[in-house]
């Protein structure tokens, strides 16, 4: 009976000190509408002429969508003089934001109860959404954040530039629940070669060393070899993503994806896929001319790998380093049965099942098969394909591709519109008389980039492959390409490449005549 008496004791205490000064608390709680338990969320105070409130306290925040966030863990309190208070509360992509404005002028202390709805549950249809690529987020620190934004997976990685080579253990982190799953694995670097994540390690790659190659901004070290490092990640059963590739796609793209050793490519990250990637080095050091050797998007340069036969997957991931973008904001959903584990979730990754987001949730299949599966057909064959975006977040179009071509659309009329839903469909038959890959996307060409880093709203589904006669896809411009890109790699490793001993030199000379053979049986 005391502790009771001495806790309202100690709540008057406090409303009489808030009074004093003449401040205002409110006091929110954020519950689950479909549970009723307390939920992790992000939230934004502004007064009334737009001023940014903190919360009492000590809180993590992001930015996002042009506001400070704060995350909490389902509760928070506001003291403030104003007597009212625009509050923001977002949880993930697939819950409804609440947007409310609380009047504080007929009392001191408020208490709010927030309750936040979910228009979508992609985990119970089986979809389990994870981050491929994180940094400096203590583990702790990610779990609630994770929490916070509704991700199941994040991979943090330890790398030479972020000095936290200790939280790497091998496993799973001990702060892993059964719906958040970190992870701790390793990214290595060089700036002309390209950057790979590792994720699933159970020992740290070495020698542990700062990034190879050369940028204005960061100086100059030897290049560094990434297929012996891929091969060794491979001995640990480890997954190897290229990452980042429509931000910097590399020189050794070329190499380790003919030759198997690279798993996935994170296809959105760090640049926009429907834009140019903001590393030019296989194009600026190639010895060609833009005619000869044209610049893509990393979209369009993913393509020519899966118009080349290889069935190479996608993924996604945020890239974070500070606090200018959410743990999740770029996702990989992935297609699981029965429970979602680590271990499987990073399987289906490799498997190419799901699709990639930074808002749009994508319902993708032709006839009863989805991304990731393999058909074989004889003759020619009509399919009939679905596909459905829904978001939160206003889109361009919604499309489907089929070997790189689009051959269906539907635009979103007036996007600039307020909706809480933003939703299109297609569905249409497509036949097929040679081995294809189809996949369906959303990109936003004509909108604002009102995500972090500028980026445009974008989706994109792993391809369903069909085989006629189990020949792989084969289209004669995209290998002729892809050899002009190795042609570059030749030309870079000649006249520009400045590895530290010519032993390794002659290595990757190697490397790449393996993978121009590769690519010639191909044909």
């Amino acid at each position: 009976m005391l502790k009771p008496i001495l806790l309202l004791l100690v709540s008057c205490v406090i409303i009489h000190t808030i009074y004093a000064s003449g401040g205002r608390t409110l006091q929110g709680r954020i519950i689950s509408a479909e549970t009723g338990l307390p939920l992790a969320a992000t939230v934004s105070v502004t007064s009334g002429n737009g001023l940014v409130i903190n919360l009492d306290g000590e809180h993590e925040y992001v930015y996002y969508l042009g506001k400070k966030r704060w995350y909490v863990d389902g509760t928070f309190n506001v003291t403030t003089k104003e007597d009212s208070l625009y509050i923001e509360i977002r949880h993930g992509l697939e819950t409804y934001p609440i947007n409310e404005l609380i009047y504080l002028s007929d009392s001191v202390s408020k208490v709010k109860e927030f309750r936040l709805k979910r228009w979508i549950h992609m985990a119970k249809m089986g979809y389990y959404s994870g981050d491929s690529h994180a940094h400096f987020l203590e583990t702790s620190s990610a779990h609630l954040q994770m929490r916070a934004e509704d991700l199941h997976v994040v991979n943090l990685l330890t790398s030479d530039f972020t000095y936290d080579i200790e939280k790497f253990t091998g496993k799973l982190d001990k702060v892993s629940t059964q719906d958040h799953l970190v992870y701790v694995g390793q990214e290595i670097r060089d700036w002309q070669m390209g950057h790979i994540c590792l994720l699933g390690l159970k020992k740290i790659i070495q020698p542990y060393a700062p990034f190879g190659g050369h940028l204005i901004s960061m100086g100059s070290n030897p290049n560094i070899l990434l297929s012996p490092i891929l091969k060794e990640a491979k001995e640990q059963n480890a997954t190897s993503v290229w990452a980042h590739f429509s931000n910097l796609p590399g020189l050794e793209s070329a190499i380790a994806i003919p030759l198997g050793l690279i798993d996935a490519l994170e296809l959105m990250t760090y640049d926009d896929p429907i834009k140019l990637p903001s590393h030019w080095t296989p194009w600026d050091y190639s010895g060609m001319s833009q005619i000869e050797f044209t610049v893509m998007r990393g979209m369009d340069l993913y393509y020519q790998y899966l118009n080349a036969g290889f069935r190479l997957p996608i993924t996604a991931g945020s890239d974070k380093m500070g606090d200018n973008i959410p743990v999740g904001s770029n996702r990989h959903y992935v297609y699981l049965k029965g429970e979602a584990t680590y271990d499987k979730w990073v399987e289906g990754l490799k498997s190419g099942q799901g699709f990639i987001s930074n808002g749009p949730m994508l319902t993708f299949s032709i006839d009863d098969h989805l991304s990731g599966e393999t058909i074989i057909f004889e003759g020619e064959k009509t399919v009939k394909v679905r596909v459905e975006a829904k978001s939160l977040l206003p889109f361009g179009r919604l499309e489907i591709i089929v070997n790189g071509k689009v051959v269906e659309w539907k635009i979103l009329p007036d996007y600039w519109n307020k909706r809480d839903i933003y939703s299109l469909d297609i569905e249409v038959d497509v036949t097929l008389s040679e081995s294809a890959w189809i996949a369906g996307r959303v990109t936003s060409q004509n909108t604002p980039g009102i995500l972090p880093r500028n980026l445009t709203v974008f989706a994109h589904s792993n391809p369903v492959y069909f085989l006629q006669n189990e020949e792989s896809v084969y289209v004669e411009k995209s290998v002729e390409y892809l050899k002009t890109y190795q042609k570059a790699v030749r030309n870079w490793i000649e006249l520009f490449s400045n590895f530290g001993s010519k032993a390794e030199k002659d290595e990757t000379w190697m490397y790449l005549e393996k993978a121009e053979r590769a690519l010639i049986i191909r044909q």
